[in-house]
């Protein structure tokens, strides 16, 4: 049987027998409100009963129940919500529907995130204007992600001979970005190095460590 998304009232839609996964409601329904609902639930075809998409039935639930505003790209027809659903996927041995029911969340949370990367985006969101509801960060967790990041371990990278057509060396410790005189940053180096007797990047990096107290 091929995938395709077909419309099924709200009330008509049945969970799985087990759902270990615990949601947070909440800010499910700020991402809805935000968003609408951008994302089909799944069901298995073999059993009827979803596969995932738990917390987004509950918050689907929760809102009509509250008398909200129908979201986005969900249908309403007369009394009842129409809720897009992805058929097609069949597991006949209920175990093996278990299981991918748990592979569907963990999969998600082994993957983790660049912390970098996720802070220069949140605060570019909020530096544009944009605000962070919805998304499942706030400025308390954007505060600790900047913490976090500041206490990471960092690599330095053997540093090569000084270029004369280099105007800056680029320097980052966390968050701080700077740009430095090539001359005054290799004769920061040469100090260093003398003092270490070593130009070894790893003895560099115990340096800073130790400098820094980190």
């Amino acid at each position: 049987m091929d995938i395709e998304i077909e419309y099924i009232p709200l009330s008509e839609i049945v969970e799985a027998d087990i759902n270990p996964k615990d949601h947070d409601i909440g800010q499910i329904y700020q991402s809805i409100k935000r968003f609408g609902f951008t994302q089909p639930i799944m069901m298995n075809e073999n059993t009827g009963k979803l596969l995932a998409g738990h917390g987004r039935l509950q918050t689907l639930q929760t809102m009509k129940q509250a008398g909200e505003k129908v979201p986005s790209r969900i249908k309403e027809k007369g009394e009842e919500w129409l809720v897009p659903v992805l058929k097609g996927i069949s597991f006949e041995d209920d175990m093996e529907a278990q299981a991918y029911l748990i592979a569907d969340n963990r999969l998600t949370e082994l993957g983790g995130w660049n912390t970098g990367e996720l802070v220069d985006t949140l605060q570019e969101l909020i530096e544009e204007g944009f605000s962070l509801d919805g998304i499942g960060y706030d400025f308390d967790d954007l505060e600790h992600l900047v913490l976090d990041s500041e206490r990471e371990t960092f690599e330095v990278e053997d540093i090569p001979d000084a270029d004369d057509e280099e105007t800056s060396v680029k320097i980052q410790v966390g968050r701080y970005r700077m740009k430095v005189d090539p001359e005054v940053f290799y004769e920061w180096e040469e100090r260093v190095a003398d003092e270490l007797g070593s130009r070894d990047s790893d003895d560099f990096v115990e340096w800073l460590r130790e400098t820094l107290g980190i």
